[in-house]
């Protein structure tokens, strides 16, 4: 049984973003949010054009009130003192013949001055708010007020510069699922995930893809100085040492479970019949040993064939073609050790003696591409008994586990296999291509999230069991890199008009549509399910706003919403606000009457350019 030891210190200085991916988690991405999300709203309101219309008439209405009033009471009043003036200097000068024309100016400045300057005052108050249209004032209101905005919000970034907009989405330490995805989002998920469970403890990578999902992991594992073992089978499964470290008895076990993986359970009594006989095989090679090439020389030997001398003995070869099993006995397992050469044939044909001392921290099986071939099957198989025995027996600290194509995989050997790493202690994270058969039994045992996925009755499950209720948002940093199509979603904008989020609701065409590096986690951990949008490009490590952890609580920023976008989060086809009704098939939609002219728009309205 494998020692497995724990996390060596850090090796060469990695580049940018590699120390944020290796530090503890275990996370399967960030989660974003924007700062403006967390910003104090600007508190006075915008202002409106049917307030600012109201205003310019009230305001015109008083200026004229004004005028008329000053124009009666203080205007004409004062024309008809300085008409009154004028005649009495006039008289005087008739009478006396004196006349003093700066005098009678003084008099008439001092005395009416006051009453023309008030007069002329409200006048032009009155003209000025003649010339204000409610149009004009309307684009200065909104023009201030947009600035005063603008001053808020940057003083509030300002303030919020030091928060991360990136915080890490770390989950449980115990059975993660995830459904879907593609193999440039499993091997982002891959990396980002393993390399957070890395940080911590070691780590068993089984890649059953075919198309070595597992690759971007190992690489950034070997440039953090990580020691790392990698195997590609079959063709290192001797090297490798997965069948050498079974004893006799789960080596029996292994290859009987292996042989009959998915078939149901009609099939009990030859998969009993087919361990009896490996375990009687096995105890006639307990002397010297056993390995996958004695034990299929074993079987060959049982069925009469021809064996190369020096790999069973003399004694051996007699116990198997005589006592072992008598004549009867031996018709009526014929077709069990027919089986059983078929598959320890091509074991034998990889396997060979010889195997690690002890792991590495690291360390990755990896199937080669290909069809998929009975031994495949097999060899799957073994793997995943295996992994059971390795979390089983570990003495302490049991590695966490990455299964990569858990669809190849029986279920029965699933379930054993994360009860076993739910009893140690060990995380375990299965990636399923789809959400069907065997993967659809699973669904909901653990942590469950899923990526994008492409059949439409898996998008329907998935949107079923997430609620159609919730929205998630995902950055335009993964929008746009991962190639999505933003129709249809609402999407938040800087003064810059730089794109900063798209929000969608939980829909399966938006589910087939996700961007690679996005995935949708359920967390169930309360009374009701709650969703996050999680984005697991390692790229995002090196962003300046990234975190290793979780983003803290909003009402610990003083939070408050100034980016909700309003209305629904998505449009669904067919579907139409509650107040409006579609017209009947073959009902004419509802017009102005002949006799009817539809009112003139108000100016807010008139002189838009089209939505």
């Amino acid at each position: 049984m494998r020692n497995w030891q724990a996390m060596p210190s850090a090796g060469p200085l990695p580049p940018a973003g590699q120390d944020l991916l290796f530090t503890p988690g275990p996370r399967l991405g960030w989660v974003f949010r924007d700062l403006r999300e967390l910003a104090v709203p600007y508190p006075e309101p915008e202002p409106s054009p049917h307030a600012v219309q109201a205003q310019a008439v009230a305001r015109l209405g008083t200026a004229e009130q004004a005028w008329q009033r000053t124009w009666k009471w203080v205007g004409k009043p004062s024309i008809g003192l300085a008409l009154l003036l004028v005649v009495l200097a006039g008289c005087a000068r008739s009478v006396s013949g004196n006349f003093s024309l700066g005098l009678t100016a003084v008099t008439i400045a001092a005395l009416c001055g006051p009453g023309f300057a008030w007069t002329g005052w409200q006048w032009l108050r009155r003209e000025q708010a003649r010339d204000m249209t409610p149009e004009q004032e309307y684009r200065e209101a909104v023009a201030g007020w947009d600035q005063r905005a603008t001053d808020h919000e940057s003083a509030e970034l300002a303030r919020l510069a030091g928060q991360p907009e990136w915080g890490s989405a770390t989950i449980a330490p115990r059975r993660t699922d995830v459904f879907g995805g593609t193999l440039a989002g499993w091997q982002a998920l891959l990396t980002v995930h393993g390399a957070s469970l890395l940080a911590s403890r070691p780590l068993l990578a089984i890649d059953l893809t075919g198309q070595h999902a597992a690759a971007m992991l190992t690489a950034a594992a070997q440039r953090m100085g990580i020691p790392a073992a990698v195997y590609r089978l079959p063709h290192d499964l001797g090297r490798c040492g997965i069948l050498g470290e079974l004893s006799p008895a789960q080596l029996a076990d292994a290859v009987a479970e292996a042989l009959h993986a998915g078939i149901p359970d009609g099939a009990r009594t030859d998969r009993t019949i087919d361990t009896r006989v490996l375990q009687q095989l096995s105890g006639a090679l307990a002397g010297r040993g056993v390995t996958p090439q004695r034990l299929a020389a074993a079987v060959r030997a049982a069925l009469g064939h021809a064996i190369p001398s020096g790999i069973l003995s003399t004694a051996e070869l007699e116990l198997l073609s005589g006592d072992l099993f008598p004549g009867g006995y031996r018709e009526q397992i014929g077709a069990s050790l027919v089986r059983l050469d078929a598959v320890m044939a091509e074991v034998a044909a990889y396997a060979s003696d010889g195997w690690p001392a002890r792991p590495e921290p690291y360390t990755c099986l990896t199937l080669d591409g290909g069809p998929r071939t009975a031994a495949g099957e097999i060899l799957t198989a073994l793997i995943a008994h295996w992994l059971t025995v390795q979390i089983s027996g570990a003495a302490q600290g049991p590695p966490a586990v990455l299964v990569a194509g858990a669809d190849e995989i029986a279920r029965r050997h699933l379930e054993r296999l994360a009860e076993t790493c739910d009893l140690r202690g060990a995380p375990v994270t299965l990636l399923f291509r789809h959400l069907r058969e065997d993967a659809a039994g699973l669904l909901g045992g653990g942590t469950t999230a899923f990526m994008r996925l492409g059949n439409h009755t898996e998008a329907e499950q998935a949107a079923a069991y997430l609620g159609r209720r919730h929205t998630f948002v995902v950055s335009s940093y993964t929008a746009t890199r991962g190639g999505w199509s933003q129709s249809g979603g609402t999407y938040w904008s800087d003064t810059e008009t730089r794109q900063r989020g798209y929000e969608y609701a939980v829909e399966p065409t938006a589910l087939q549509n996700l961007p690679d590096c996005a995935l949708l986690l359920a967390d169930r951990a309360g009374a009701s399910l709650r969703l996050h949008a999680v984005e697991c490009d390692p790229a995002i490590s090196t962003l300046p706003g990234a975190s290793a952890a979780p983003l803290p609580p909003p009402a610990t920023l003083m939070y408050g919403s100034t980016m909700n976008p309003a209305g629904p989060a998505i449009d669904v086809a067919d579907q139409h606000p509650a107040e409006w009704q579609e017209p009947a098939a073959g009902e004419p939609e509802q017009g102005w009457l002949p006799d009817e002219q539809p009112p003139d728009p108000p100016w807010w309205e008139r002189n838009q350019p089209p939505r």
